[in-house]
């Protein structure tokens, strides 16, 4: 059970504090009213027995009413400043007391009907003082009260009219008299104690429990903002009535632009297969497209949202950008494939190569046998044919098994260059100079295989380019850690959606003479390299190949 000791200290004072001024704040303006209605309907009373305007008990009445009330007024504009509210709350519980004690002396004193004044006095400093209040307020309303009792019925005080002398009481009935009254007023204080106590203990157990639930409702903010995964809840009517920082960024959008939307509106495919699971959770992925930026693959979990009476109010989505993961998975299964493939290619080169060699050989020992005649365009054939499979092999060696890369700090700009000027010799890409936006960057890689890379994205870029058009090649600095790049552009064809996931695939091209190893070989060269490649195209338009590679370290 929650005790007092279990608030902290820091917390708990500025609270009391604050409690003690609402009290007071509010025992203040009831104090106004009740003396107000009191007095005020007390001197009516008087009036209506033929008291002149001017009579003492109606007079001294208005004074009493106005000089409390003016009290109180001080002790309201007192709170706004907020300082010692203990000395305030004293003095207005021996306000109480002395408010009673005038009442009773102006009323008959034995014989008034307001003695029960001390006791809201009592209880008055029990709520604002507890213990120490109530009692306090006990002993002044005893003392105050016996020396106006006894002070009227042996005239030490003279009444404030003759018509109010008090009926005569012996010593014995004035002590028994006193007695009563201070049992009355002690009674009081004991419960008022009793009471201030379950108050105190009330106050002190919400207070717990109004700073737990503030901390639990804090943490559960934070945690919900800060997880990765987006999250978002429906009402019952399905309309969307919250979405997280994480959701916002995976969908690219602000929680206050989706907020009260269906959610079918926002994620159809998702309602549809709701429909279809009914009250059980559904998984499922589905693509998520923005205008302007990548198509992601988002995975979905929706749940529907039931309280402990098991009433549904609504529905909770969580969901996860899995583009990153999708392209991993792809990747890990195009390396599988190029593994297995590599190796079946490595054993085939090397069975072809060496009779590849002895048949080219013998057919040029046969034509330079035969000498000049008809049969020679025939043997130019046979040679042209055998140096292209030789080609071919040639390239099935370097996919099978590129040699261990030699990392070093490379600048792109230079290799670029560096091929460039070398390529410019092709007569392909004389009809398709590249132009270049070099900026400063410097990869950790293998210059001899960075070089094979480029020269095999230039040859792409210029066999999907028609004659005239340049191709565009720049490096820079990546947006992501620790990484540099460079790209080649061309204004191609382009390639479909359907193709584009199959272009690093062995042996897959859409050239008319293509081997289908050249892409597959780049993607073996960057990935040992501990880079990443990207490609956007888009048909009729052309394609951009980005290289993404480790930078240099400084």
């Amino acid at each position: 059970m929650a005790t007092a000791a279990s608030v902290p200290d820091d917390a708990k004072a500025p609270a009391e504090k604050d409690d003690l001024g609402r009290r007071l704040l509010w025992i203040t303006a009831f104090r106004i009213a009740a003396v107000t209605a009191l007095v005020g309907t007390t001197a009516i009373l008087a009036f209506k027995e033929g008291e002149p305007l001017g009579g003492k008990v109606a007079a001294s009445l208005s004074v009493l009413a106005v000089a409390t009330n003016l009290l109180q007024i001080g002790v309201a504009l007192l709170l706004r400043l907020g300082r010692k509210l203990r000395l305030l709350a004293a003095i207005q519980v021996a306000g109480d007391v002395a408010f009673a004690t005038f009442l009773v002396y102006l009323t008959g004193g034995s014989d008034s009907l307001f003695s029960f004044m001390y006791l809201l006095a009592i209880v008055s400093g029990g709520i604002l003082l507890s213990a120490k209040g109530a009692w306090g307020a006990a002993a002044l309303s005893v003392l105050a009260n016996t020396l106006v009792v006894a002070g009227l019925q042996r005239g030490w005080l003279p009444p404030i009219d003759s018509a109010l002398q008090p009926s005569r009481l012996s010593w014995d009935q004035l002590i028994q008299v006193v007695f009563v009254y201070g049992s009355a007023f002690a009674l009081t204080a004991v419960l008022a104690t009793y009471v201030a106590g379950q108050l105190r203990t009330a106050g002190t157990r919400a207070l717990l429990a109004e700073s737990s639930l503030l901390r639990l409702h804090v943490l559960h903010d934070a945690i919900v903002r800060s997880v990765a995964t987006g999250i978002a809840t429906t009402d019952a009517d399905g309309r969307i009535n919250y979405l997280n920082r994480a959701g916002e960024e995976i969908l690219g959008t602000a929680a206050a632009s989706v907020q009260g939307l269906p959610l079918e509106k926002v994620f159809p495919i998702v309602v549809r297969e709701v429909e279809k699971g009914g009250d059980r959770a559904v998984r499922l992925e589905a693509p998520w497209v923005v205008e302007g930026r990548t198509p992601r693959q988002l995975g979905f979990t929706i749940t529907p949202l039931i309280d402990d009476q098991g009433v549904r109010l609504g529905s909770i989505a969580v969901f996860q950008d899995l583009t990153a993961v999708r392209n991993l998975e792809k990747r890990a299964a195009r390396s599988e494939r190029l593994a297995t493939v590599g190796q079946l290619a490595a054993g085939l080169a090397h069975e072809l190569r060496n009779p590849l060699a002895s048949m080219s050989g013998s057919i040029e020992l046969l034509a330079q046998a035969r000498g000049e005649g008809e049969g020679d365009p025939l043997f130019q054939i046979v040679l042209r044919e055998s140096e292209r499979l030789n080609r071919l092999v040639t390239d099935f060696l370097a996919f099978a098994g590129p040699a261990a890369p030699r990392l070093d700090v490379v600048d792109l700009p230079a290799v670029i260059r560096e091929v460039c000027s070398v390529f410019a010799a092709d007569p392909l890409v004389a009809r398709c100079p590249p132009r270049l936006d070099l900026r400063p960057a410097s990869a950790l890689a293998d210059a001899g295989q960075l070089k094979q890379v480029i020269w095999n994205l230039l040859r792409n870029a210029a066999e999907a380019s028609g004659e005239g058009i340049a191709i565009s090649i720049s490096t820079g600095v990546s947006a992501g850690p620790e990484t540099t790049f460079f790209r080649v552009a061309d204004q191609g064809e382009g390639v479909s959606r359907e193709n584009l996931e199959k272009i690093f695939d062995p042996f897959f091209t859409t050239k008319a003479k293509g081997t289908g190893l050249g892409l597959s070989t780049v993607h073996r060269i960057v990935d040992g390299l501990g880079g990443q490649i990207e490609v956007e195209s888009v048909v009729g338009q052309g394609t951009i190949v980005t290289v993404h590679l480790p930078a240099s370290p400084r």
